[in-house]
C-alpha cells in the first residue's frame, strides 16, 4: 500500500490524476479515491496532509513568479471550483 506522501507525489506529477482527486475531493469520494490508488490514509489524513502542504509550500509571492501560478494582477480571470486555489486569482494549484 501506499502511503499519504507517495500517493501525493504521484498526483502532483500526473494531470489526469490531478483531475481525478480534484473531482474526488468536490465530491467528497476520497475515501474511494483513496482505495482505488491503494493508499492507507483516510480522507481527513489527506485533508490535513493537503492543507499542511499548502502552507508550507509557496508564499502568493512565490507562486507569482512560478510558471503555471497566480497571475499576480489580482484580476486574473481563472477559475477552479476545488479547494486548492491561490487566493489572489483563484487559479486552482494543484
Amino acid at each position: 500500500m501506499k502511503n499519504i506522501e507517495e500517493l501525493y507525489k504521484e498526483v502532483m506529477e500526473n494531470e489526469a490524476l490531478k483531475a481525478e482527486f480534484a473531482t474526488a475531493y468536490r465530491e467528497g469520494n476520497v475515501s474511494e479515491f483513496l482505495k482505488k490508488h491503494d493508499c492507507d490514509a483516510t480522507a481527513e489524513e489527506v485533508s490535513e496532509y493537503v492543507n499542511g502542504v499548502k502552507d508550507e509550500a509557496l508564499s502568493l509571492d512565490d507562486l507569482d513568479n512560478v510558471a503555471g501560478g497566480g497571475c499576480g494582477s489580482g484580476s486574473c480571470d481563472k477559475s477552479c471550483t476545488c479547494d486548492f486555489t491561490c487566493n489572489t486569482c483563484m487559479t486552482c494549484l494543484l
